[in-house]
C-alpha cells in the first residue's frame, strides 16, 4: 500500500509534539525573568538552566561573612555544577532593587533564599541575541 502525504503529516506532527518540551526555554526577555530561570534551575538541580543564564566566563565572587577579606572569585563553569548538585525544591528569590545603565544592561540586588541560607546578590546582566545573561554575580551569606 503506498504512503500519501496524509498518512505522513500524522506521524510527522506527533514527532514535532513529541519533541516540544525537549526544545530549549525561550530567551529571559528581562533581567526578572533571567532570575526566575535562576531560581526554577536552584529548585530543580537542571545545571542546562543555569548555564543558559550564567556566561561561562562570567565571574562569581562571594565576600567573607561580614563583608571582610578574602573574597574569592571563580568562573561561573566552575561553579553552576556544584549549585545544581544540590537543589533545593523550596528556593525563592525576589528583586530588592534594579537599576538600567543602558537598555541593555543592568544591575540587580538580589534576595536568594537556598538551601537554608539567605544570600543577598548583586547581579550585572546583558541583553544578548539569547536573552538576558548574567556576567558578574557577588553575593554574601546574611
Amino acid at each position: 500500500m503506498p504512503i500519501g502525504p496524509v498518512r505522513l503529516t500524522l506521524p510527522c506532527v506527533a514527532a514535532l509534539l513529541a519533541a516540544g518540551p525537549a526544545m530549549a526555554a525561550p530567551a529571559p526577555s528581562s533581567p526578572e525573568a533571567a532570575l526566575e530561570a535562576y531560581v526554577d534551575g536552584l529548585r530543580t538541580g537542571r545545571v542546562e538552566r543555569l548555564q543558559a543564564l550564567f556566561l561561562p566566563d562570567g565571574q562569581f565572587c562571594t565576600l567573607a561573612e561580614g563583608g571582610a577579606a578574602p573574597i574569592g572569585c571563580k568562573r561561573f563553569a566552575e561553579v553552576l555544577g556544584d549549585w545544581a548538585a544540590r537543589p533545593d525544591p523550596a528556593a525563592t528569590g525576589r528583586v530588592l532593587d534594579r537599576r538600567d545603565a543602558t537598555p541593555s544592561m543592568s544591575a540587580v540586588t538580589y534576595e536568594l533564599h537556598f538551601g537554608g541560607d539567605r544570600y543577598v546578590d548583586q547581579l550585572l546582566l546583558y541583553r544578548t541575541d539569547a536573552g538576558w545573561r548574567v556576567v558578574a554575580k557577588t553575593t554574601a551569606v546574611q
